[in-house]
């Protein structure tokens, strides 16, 4: 495997518009990009902010490795940072579940 190839300020943008669609396509809406010292922000939700950066995308997870020590998580890919971003989201949001669970839930067992 090549090693990891540092990306330069206009890739980090680059890649950060294509994490911002990635997220999007993923059914969230109102994700915002902003620019910081050669970095991209891209703001998913209140408390969770991923950071485009020449080494990757990573974050502050809501999960934890144990009681009150935080997961960082670091990501490579945009598919991927995308995929995981939208699960974290899904922990902070939790939406009113689906007729399904609802009904699952109930069901005897």
């Amino acid at each position: 495997m090549p090693p990891y190839q540092p990306r330069t300020p206009s890739e980090i943008i680059a890649t950060a518009n294509r994490l911002v669609a990635a997220v999007t396509a993923l059914g969230l809406r109102g994700v915002a990009l902003n620019e910081d010292h050669g970095r991209a922000l891209v703001s998913v939700c209140h408390g969770l902010v991923a950071v485009v950066d020449k080494d990757g995308i990573w974050w502050h997870s809501p999960r934890r490795l144990r009681p009150g020590i935080p997961l960082y998580v670091h990501r490579c890919t945009v598919q991927r940072a995308a995929e995981d971003l939208v699960s974290d989201h899904a922990l902070l949001n939790p939406g009113p579940r689906t007729p399904v669970e609802v009904r699952h839930a109930a069901a005897p067992l």
